[in-house]
């Protein structure tokens, strides 16, 4: 068990280095786009991600997850080309299709999209040129994850990223082109990197595709199509509904904030990258039930005093990069929005069942259900006090998912991952985090003081709920030296 935990915390901490740099790359941006950038056309280019982000769901189909099952069940190399072939593929030819469409619908659509639509006729269709070049890269790139080729992973993501932001500030900045410069940017490197990608695999493509390759992979990747699709709604669409209910500018503010709470990005992508392959490796293991336990529970604590440690410094943090006084504002929303991000990666966890019994159509409906529940909720709450209602409906909506996929997991795949005591620790938090947030707001004095009596706290909930106990000491006590006893 051991080993192969460290496998998966192996694995993490290598995708973990890339991601970083990407992570530390999207903050150095930040100071530079809101310097020239004013908060409302901040607020039109995140929600062109958005958009961008929502067509990339539709052109991948699932087949990113599929890919992942099928690479470890292939029955000889071959066979596992062909699923690489199709999973490359498939969406590349479904992307040249809305790149398509969005030739002809860009100029007229920016009206409704956009407030201030001048100079945005070919916006749209900018970004869809940089879906066509992005499911290349994060199909060849999920190969490289699968086959543990980490120097691959680590230089084609890094480069792409990096070079991509580059060359965007140099367009936004010296070419003085605002938001088209960004996405001019993205088009030049990620068309450069999509193309060596593809001919550093030349081999790992075949001519010999079966249907039975595009279909295995649609069959199991297309019904979580709607949860993509519900993911893009709880992460997405709220932009949209604050440009346009709220203002542009309190778009612009609350994207920053989604931008900074995508730190703990850091935690959560690296391990839910690594945890697809590594779930399904070891589901016939006797010990595996024991391993998917442990490490949710042990991802929830790592997590939660991420959180807490992001919130603490947040206020200073925005007002150094952001610059601006107008950005200030952001900071009361990252713990919100950081926690929906760590519930989400939870929920691969403790539906670990559904996902190795191919039961995707169940996940697909509890996130149907908490789409609307959150659509709804946020149509309702942000008329009235803004992208506060933003945040308690991510809490609140995640929430609602963890249990749900937990639940329906649970008969497919009975795990015992002391559901009692997540609850009361989650319960805990959420009091500990709405307590900071509102001394912050009103501004306390000796707030310091405050923190640290919260992590006391919070440490002892640990503990005091049963979610670790003396057994789960001495396992991480014992675990270094068994480590290197392995070696």
């Amino acid at each position: 068990m051991l080993a192969k935990i460290k496998q998966l915390f192996s694995d993490s901490a290598a995708f973990a280095m890339a991601l970083m740099g990407n992570k530390i790359v999207a903050f150095l941006l930040v100071p530079v786009y809101t310097r020239y950038l004013v908060p409302s056309r901040f607020g039109d280019w995140d929600m062109t991600n958005t958009i961008a982000m929502v067509v990339t769901y539709f052109c991948i189909l699932g087949t990113d997850t599929a890919f992942a099952f099928y690479y470890f069940e292939s029955k000889d190399e071959e066979d596992r080309k062909g699923y690489f072939t199709a999973a490359v593929f498939f969406p590349f030819v479904v992307s040249l299709f809305f790149l398509a469409v969005a030739f002809f619908i860009s100029a007229p659509s920016v009206d409704l999209l956009y407030n201030n639509p001048e100079g945005y006729a070919n916006l749209p269709t900018l970004a869809i040129i940089t879906i066509v070049a992005n499911v290349v890269i994060q199909q060849t790139l999920a190969y490289a994850r699968f086959a543990r080729q980490v120097k691959v992973f680590i230089i084609g993501t890094m480069t792409f990223v990096i070079g991509s932001s580059l060359a965007s500030v140099w367009f936004l900045i010296e070419g003085k082109m605002g938001v088209l410069g960004i996405f001019y940017g993205q088009i030049l490197v990620q068309s450069i990197v999509a193309v060596i990608l593809l001919w550093y695999y030349r081999h790992q493509f075949t001519r010999h595709i079966k249907k039975k390759h595009v279909w295995d992979l649609l069959s199991y990747g297309f019904p979580l199509l709607p949860t993509l699709l519900a993911f893009w709604v709880m992460n997405a669409v709220s932009r949209p509904i604050i440009y346009h209910l709220v203002s542009a500018d309190a778009a612009g503010v609350f994207g920053l904030a989604v931008r900074f709470a995508s730190i703990i990005a850091l935690i959560t992508s690296a391990f839910q990258l690594a945890w697809r392959p590594f779930s399904v490796s070891i589901k016939d293991r006797e010990d595996s039930k024991r391993i998917y336990s442990l490490l949710a529970r042990g991802f929830l604590v790592l997590g939660t005093f991420f959180i807490m440690g992001l919130t603490f410094l947040i206020q200073p943090v925005i007002k150094l990069i952001a610059g601006k006084p107008e950005y200030y504002d952001a900071y009361p929303y990252v713990w919100m929005l950081a926690f929906g991000i760590l519930l989400n990666t939870m929920h691969l966890i403790v539906g670990v069942g559904l996902l190795i019994n191919k039961l995707t159509k169940t996940i697909s409906k509890t996130f149907m259900v908490a789409a609307v529940i959150y659509l709804i909720g946020n149509l309702a709450l942000v008329p009235f006090i803004g992208a506060w209602g933003t945040g308690a409906m991510t809490v609140l909506t995640y929430l609602y998912i963890f249990l749900s996929i937990y639940r329906k997991g649970q008969r497919a795949y009975p795990v015992d991952f002391r559901i009692g005591s997540m609850m009361i620790y989650l319960t805990l938090f959420i009091g500990v985090m709405t307590a900071i947030t509102w001394m912050q707001v009103h501004h306390w004095p000796g707030i310091w003081l405050w923190y640290l009596a919260m992590i006391v706290l919070m440490i002892v909930a640990i503990f005091a709920t049963g979610l670790f106990n003396k057994d789960s000491i001495k396992m991480v006590s014992a675990l270094p030296s068994k480590l290197m006893r392995k070696r």
